[in-house]
C-alpha cells in the first residue's frame, strides 16, 4: 500500500511540475555551468519500505553539453537479506542474500523551454545503458518430504553474474534554491542480457529490479547540487 501511495504522489508531482513549466512567455534556457552531483533519496527509505530486507545507495552526476542535451552518469549499490519463515511452525525455510553494484550512462534532452528568465528547471526525456555485477546465494533451505519427514537443509552456492539493460526516462529537475535541485524520474527498463545461474534466477538485480522480468518500471527521487567551475 505504501508503494502504491508513493506512485500516485509521484505521478501527481510530475504532472504538476509539467503544468507549471508551461507559460505564454518563453525565455531562452540559461545554460547550466559546471557539474550537478546528487543522490537518490528514495534509496535511504529501502530499509523502511522492505522491513530491513534491502539497503543501498545511488549517486548521480550530469552536466550540460550543448543546447538541450545533458550527459548523465549514475552508480549505486544494493544489498538484500531475506529470511522466509513458515508461519505454521516458525521454521526458517531459507535465508537469501544478494549484493552488487551497477552503473548507468546516457543523455537527457530538455523537452521544454524555461518559463522564467535564467531558470535551470527542466522537464526531460533520456536514455541509459546500464550494467550490473552482483552475486547471490541461499542458506538453510528447509526441505521436507517422503525421504526427510523431519526435514533437512540444503544450500545454494554463491554465484556471481552480469546483467545489461536499456532504459528510457521521463523526469523533472527543479532548482528550489540557488544551485540546489530536487528531481523525479520515471524509468522504463528493457533487459538485453539476462543473468545466468544454473541454480536459481536472482530475486533482485541491483539497479534493475525483479530478476524474473524482462521489463521493469522504476521511480527515483533526487537531491542534487550544481558545482560551478
Amino acid at each position: 500500500m505504501m508503494r502504491i501511495s508513493g506512485f500516485i504522489i509521484s505521478v501527481s508531482l510530475f504532472l504538476s511540475a509539467l503544468c507549471n513549466a508551461q507559460d505564454t512567455i518563453r525565455y531562452p534556457i540559461n545554460e547550466m555551468k559546471g557539474i550537478r552531483l546528487g543522490v537518490d533519496a528514495s534509496k535511504f527509505l529501502l530499509p523502511v519500505m522492505y522491513n530491513g530486507e534491502r539497503s543501498g545507495f545511488e549517486v548521480t552526476a550530469d552536466m550540460h553539453i550543448k543546447g538541450n542535451f545533458f550527459a548523465t552518469a549514475e552508480a549505486g549499490r544494493l544489498k538484500v537479506n531475506i529470511n522466509w519463515k513458515n508461519e505454521s511452525d516458525s521454521i526458517t525455510n531459507y535465508n537469501y542474500t544478494g549484493e552488487g553494484i551497477y552503473g548507468k550512462m546516457g543523455t537527457d534532452y530538455n523537452l521544454l523551454k524555461s518559463r522564467r528568465p535564467f531558470s535551470n528547471d527542466i522537464v526531460y526525456g533520456g536514455v541509459r545503458y546500464a550494467y550490473s555485477r552482483f552475486s547471490h546465494q541461499a542458506n538453510s533451505i528447509a526441505v521436507r518430504g517422503h525421504f526427510w519427514p523431519d526435514g533437512t537443509r540444503l544450500s545454494m552456492p554463491k554465484t556471481t553474474m552480469d546483467t545489461h539493460w536499456l532504459e528510457l526516462l521521463l523526469g523533472v529537475k527543479a532548482e528550489v534554491v540557488n544551485n540546489f535541485y530536487v528531481g523525479l524520474t520515471f524509468r522504463f527498463k528493457f533487459m538485453i542480457v539476462s543473468p545466468k545461474d544454473d541454480f536459481s534466477t536472482p530475486y533482485i538485480i541491483p539497479g534493475y529490479g525483479n530478476g524474473n522480468e524482462r521489463f521493469a518500471i522504476g521511480i527515483n527521487y533526487y537531491l542534487s547540487y550544481n558545482i560551478h567551475f
